[in-house]
């Protein structure tokens, strides 16, 4: 088998502000592997192109979920039907949210040498199984990630943006505030919760209700913040869990704390399946695939895409 291929993203946050993290590991992976910049599309094609020839066991991202989604979306529309390489998530970004939510912490460089000892001492990698979501809007090609979601999570991502300098500290901020704001009946929380009017069909089945706060789906237990939306996300293979949230904002203010420690939802604050294939229609939905925003014109087509074995440091 192949090493470790690492694709670095120079214009990540993290790498913006510690420019020498791309050389450490550089230097931390010696000839265990190699790792390449790509900023641009073209990069990044030539950067899979290389890696696939070289049949890499693992790849690793350093960046963030947005990097991770963009990445991955180019890796397995190039592989096809192959078995994707193994995924080793560097935290390289302003939003880590899936790394996050698999309990891996640190940086870039004391992430790659927890691996690297493994690797050296003939250890085999510790690693849990997810499934990609493939996500195609209005049949264009598919994008890969690992969390879908519309609504209020839309919104937030779009407040969050508008910062000057996203980072965890401000998204947290954000959160608190927009709380707050939904106890007290407020005016902020009102403008990031509006209901959107939704088709919702999963596996052939049309959902009852017409409006939610916020359509998600995940093949991750976490959306951000240690808040486990999708726990049942594992419960059959194949399969990723979709909910749809028809409570007021109030009622979700109200169980934050039964959401947080992944508790099952209640049939009044949400519908919630463990499905294949998910279909939302809707005109121009926002949608957001990782962090990433998008826009599509009227259907969103979420299923369950390749396996992927993320690793564990």
């Amino acid at each position: 088998m192949g090493g470790i291929g690492i694709v670095n993203n120079p214009r990540s946050r993290r790498n913006r502000r510690h420019p020498g993290i791309a050389r450490r590991l550089r230097e931390r992976l010696g000839d265990d592997g190699e790792v390449v910049d790509a900023s641009t599309p073209e990069e990044l094609a030539r950067a899979v192109e290389r890696f696939r020839a070289a049949k890499i066991e693992v790849l690793g991202v350093n960046g963030g979920d947005g990097t991770g989604h963009y990445v991955l979306t180019a890796f397995a529309r190039a592989y096809g039907a192959e078995p994707l390489p193994k995924l080793l998530l560097l935290r390289g970004g302003a939003m880590n949210t899936v790394a996050h939510g698999h309990h891996i912490r640190g940086g870039p460089d004391s992430i790659l040498r927890e691996v690297l000892i493994r690797r050296r001492h003939g250890y085999p990698l510790r690693t849990v199984e997810r499934d990609l979501l493939c996500v195609e809007a209005d049949g264009g090609p598919p994008r890969f990630g690992f969390i879908f979601g519309t609504g209020v999570v839309v919104t937030f991502l779009e407040a969050y943006y508008q910062g000057d300098s996203p980072s965890p500290l401000t998204a947290a901020a954000l959160l608190v505030r927009a709380v707050g704001s939904a106890l007290a009946g407020g005016r902020f929380a009102a403008s990031l919760t509006r209901r959107e009017p939704l088709r919702v069909v999963t596996d052939g089945d049309e959902w009852p209700d017409a409006s939610y706060l916020a359509l998600v789906a995940g093949s991750t237990p976490d959306i951000g913040f240690g808040f486990k939306v999708f726990h049942r996300c594992a419960e059959q293979p194949g399969s990723f869990h979709a909910v749809g949230v028809t409570a007021t904002p109030l009622q979700i203010a109200l169980a934050l704390r039964r959401i947080h420690a992944g508790r099952p939802w209640k049939r009044r604050h949400a519908q919630d399946e463990v499905t294949r294939d998910l279909l939302v229609e809707a005109e121009r939905l926002r949608f957001t695939i990782d962090g990433d925003l998008y826009a599509a014109e009227r259907r969103v087509r979420v299923s369950t895409g390749p396996g992927i074995e993320i690793v564990l440091p």
